[in-house]
């Protein structure tokens, strides 16, 4: 087996020994380099202005154009930025225009124009915003000359020379460290690498175990030293695995219990949002299938569950609450939410859904009928009563009087009857919308049966009542009794609303993948304001035109025919006017689920 230790050592030893012989003589040598080509670069700065300052005495000049001229023929062959200075104003620049100095800003702030005005010879290393280039700028004060007033000359040479030789010497040494390093690790390459390969082999046997294959065991390793680590490693994979198993059958049996609730069970984390549903839960509301880490008004649009998980996880003292949502086709859903603290003490909560539809339904249906009863009949009781009372204290009442009395009595009597049965059937389609009870029906039979059965009705107003159906048979979802219920009350009304001599037509059509029902008329038409409240109950059209407001209807009709209607799966609506020469006419259409036949 490779020992482990020496070979550490060895690549440790070697890589630190480089980094210690290579580091610092490098910086040390780039530095006093640095600092010895910008030193000789200044000194030739110095040198050039020497130059041009004693080339310049030597002349003489008729005027600072002139004087400009020739300091720019003076920088050609030297090679350099020649520029005069006069109380900080540029008079003469060899990289400027002559007719371009006057732009150029005051140079009074420069830091070797200032040494200069000093007495000394002002030198400076720095970028130039005239030229766009890093310069070395050298300055002296100069004496009056002829026409040349009395200023600083100054010189600026490129730095980018200095720094060329300071980079080729930079690149040839990083080659050096490069070329040494990279030797270096090649030897320690090639020396550990047997070593290296055995490592691997350890670390992919742990880490196939870290992966989940508890049963693998480690049975090689590289060196000695590994002993305590691999048995280490093998021992925590035979305790894992055992313990694995004792988790995953606990989860199974939680998952069983879990799943197997009727109850719909939701689990909350301490921010409120959903960690975990149940399968009842997601029939109950099959929005919250795969809403894990949304918050519960996310998954549920309901305001009301939110603000208690709210509430309840903003309280300093968590209690236990419950509510009753109320959901679209009559869904009551009762929910008990209970927080609780975990291992860490993070609060978190489950909240826990019973489907109270039916109950609640219930009781809803009798508090409707209580409450319908008890107002429609209060006014036909108290006609009754009355009548009935004067018969009893005026024995001697005439008999044409008392026949009235009696007429009357029996014609409430007959509208209570009427009003009863009509609260009973929107009792009965509130209640009963299982949809296992909805069969196929032939929606044309149902229509030719209902009209003939209406055909006496019509004939009494003399209306010609007819029907129109597609030349196949169309059948829907629903069942023949309320089918028939529905036509017959929407044929009913259309009758009375219609005046003598007019036609009120039945037709049944394909709309799409739905079968479309209709029952046109050409009575008064519903007014604009009333079609939105047209199927309330004992809602009634206050219309001197429309005698179904003084012919004792009950008002349910319509409110029968859309709850029915809505039982089914489909929809009911009605337009007016239909006519719109005479601005007349009424045409009510509900739609239903058209199915093949059974």
């Amino acid at each position: 087996m490779n020992n482990y230790s020496i070979r550490n050592r060895l690549l440790t030893g070697m890589f630190l020994l480089l980094m210690v012989a290579l580091i610092p003589p490098f910086y040390y040598f780039d530095s006093s380099l640095r600092t010895d080509i910008l030193r000789d670069a200044q000194s030739r700065a110095v040198t050039y202005l020497n130059t041009v300052a004693w080339t310049t005495h030597e002349n003489t000049f008729s005027s600072i154009q002139e004087f400009d001229a020739w300091l720019k023929e003076l920088s050609q062959q030297l090679n350099v930025r020649v520029t005069y200075i006069v109380e900080g104003t540029v008079v003469a620049d060899t990289n400027v225009p002559y007719s371009e100095l006057p732009k150029l800003p005051s140079h009074a702030d420069r830091p070797e124009i200032l040494a200069a005005l000093e007495g000394k010879t002002g030198v400076e290393v720095r970028y130039s915003t005239t030229i766009h280039k890093d310069l070395i700028y050298a300055a002296q004060s100069e004496k009056a000359h002829g026409i040349i007033p009395a200023g600083v000359l100054r010189v600026a040479i490129p730095a980018s020379s200095a720094s060329e030789r300071l980079n080729r010497l930079e690149a040839g040494m990083m080659w050096v460290f490069i070329f040494t390093t990279f030797g270096t690790v090649l030897f320690g390459y090639l020396v550990t690498r047997p070593f290296l390969i055995s490592i691997r082999r350890l670390a992919s046997a742990a880490q196939s175990i870290g992966l989940g294959q508890y049963q693998r065991r480690i049975r090689t390793y590289p060196g000695t030293e590994f002993e305590p680590l691999v048995t280490a490693i093998n021992d925590m994979a035979q305790n894992i695995e055992m313990h694995l198993r004792m988790v995953v059958d606990q989860k199974k049996r939680l998952e069983a219990v879990f799943d197997g609730m009727t109850e719909g069970v939701m689990v909350l984390d301490e921010r409120g949002r959903i960690h975990s549903c149940n399968t009842a839960l997601t029939k109950m509301l099959s929005c919250v299938d795969g809403c894990e880490g949304k918050t519960v008004i996310e998954a549920t649009m309901q305001p009301d569950l939110q603000q208690t998980v709210d509430d309840i996880l903003g309280s300093p003292i968590p209690k236990n609450a419950s509510l009753v949502l109320e959901l679209p086709d009559c869904v009551f859903l009762a929910v008990n939410l209970v927080p609780f603290r975990d291992r860490q003490e993070a609060r978190k909560m489950v909240l826990v859904f019973h489907d109270v539809s039916e109950r609640e339904q219930l009781e809803r249906v009798r508090r409707d009928f209580v409450a319908n009863v008890s107002h429609e009949l209060k006014t036909p009781l108290t006609s009754i009563k009355g009548y009935a009372e004067t018969l009893i204290d005026a024995p001697a009442t005439p008999r044409t009087t008392a026949v009235k009395f009696l007429e009357t009595i029996l014609r409430n009597a007959d509208h209570m009857t009427k009003m009863v049965n009509s609260l009973l059937v929107l009792a009965r389609s509130q209640y009963n919308k299982d949809s296992s009870q909805l069969t196929v029906v032939d929606g044309g039979r149902v229509i030719e049966q209902t009209v003939r059965d209406m055909m006496p009705a019509a004939y009494e107003k003399n209306i010609t009542l007819t029907y129109q159906l597609e030349k196949e048979n169309i059948f829907v979802v629903g069942d023949s009794d309320g089918l028939t219920e529905v036509l017959r009350n929407l044929i009913d009304n259309a009758i009375k609303y219609s005046p003598c001599g007019s036609t009120v037509s039945v037709g049944l059509h394909l709309r799409g993948g739905l079968a479309s029902f209709s029952v046109r008329d050409e009575g008064a038409g519903i007014p604009a304001e009333s079609q939105s409240r047209i199927f309330e109950r004992f809602f009634r059209l206050e219309n001197e035109e429309a005698p179904l407001a003084k012919d004792g209807s009950a008002g349910l009709g319509l409110a029968i025919c859309r709850r029915i209607i809505r039982s089914y799966g489909g929809d009911i609506w009605v337009e007016s006017p239909i006519n719109s020469d005479t601005n007349t006419g009424a045409a009510f259409i509900f739609t239903l689920k058209k199915t093949e036949r059974g």
